[in-house]
C-alpha cells in the first residue's frame, strides 16, 4: 500500500472533492437527514461552492496514488468539510489528516479547535482527543442540522 501525502488544495481539486464528500455524505449522512437538508448539504458542497471554500479557507487533500482519499479544513479555528472516501474509512487516513492539520493550526498560534460534529463522526472524534461542547443547530441556508459542538486543546 503506497503512503499518504497530504497538501493544500487547488481551485481544480473541487470536483473530485465535492465527488468524495458527496458519496461519503450519501452513504453515512443522508439516513440522518430529511430531504430539505439533504438538498442544502449537496448544495453547500457542490463544486461551485467548494471552488469558493478553497479560496477562502485552508483547505488539505490526503492522497494516495494521484487520487484524493480524504479532506479537511480551517475556517479560522473552525474544522470543517472533515471527510474520508468510503473505501478509505477506519484506515487512519481520518486521523492522519486531522493530526496534520492540528500540526498546521499550531503553527498558526491557535491553541485551541472547534468542530461540529454529525452523530456520524462522534465516535471518531471522542476517541481522538476531542470534548463535547453542547448539542446545537447550525443552519446552512436558512435551513437548520443539528450537530454536536467540540473543541480540543492543541497546546
Amino acid at each position: 500500500m503506497s503512503s499518504i501525502h497530504i497538501r493544500a488544495a487547488q481551485p481544480s481539486d473541487a470536483k473530485q472533492l465535492s465527488d468524495l464528500i458527496c458519496e461519503n455524505a450519501e452513504k453515512l449522512l443522508k439516513p440522518h437527514y430529511n430531504n430539505e437538508q439533504w438538498n442544502i448539504f449537496i448544495k453547500y458542497y457542490s463544486v461551485q461552492v467548494l471552488s469558493e471554500k478553497i479560496a477562502s479557507q485552508t483547505v488539505f487533500c490526503a492522497e494516495r496514488d494521484g487520487q484524493i482519499i480524504g479532506t479537511a479544513a480551517l475556517d479560522g479555528d473552525f474544522v470543517v468539510g472533515f471527510y474520508t472516501r468510503l473505501q478509505y474509512v477506519n484506515q487512519g487516513i481520518g486521523k492522519q489528516l486531522m493530526t496534520y492539520l492540528e500540526t498546521y493550526a499550531q503553527s498558526k498560534g491557535l491553541t485551541t479547535l472547534q468542530l461540529a460534529a454529525s452523530p456520524e463522526g462522534l465516535a471518531f472524534y471522542y476517541k481522538n482527543g476531542w470534548q463535547k461542547v453542547k448539542d446545537f443547530t447550525i443552519e446552512h441556508y436558512g435551513v437548520g442540522f443539528e450537530e454536536t459542538l467540540m473543541s480540543k486543546q492543541i497546546l
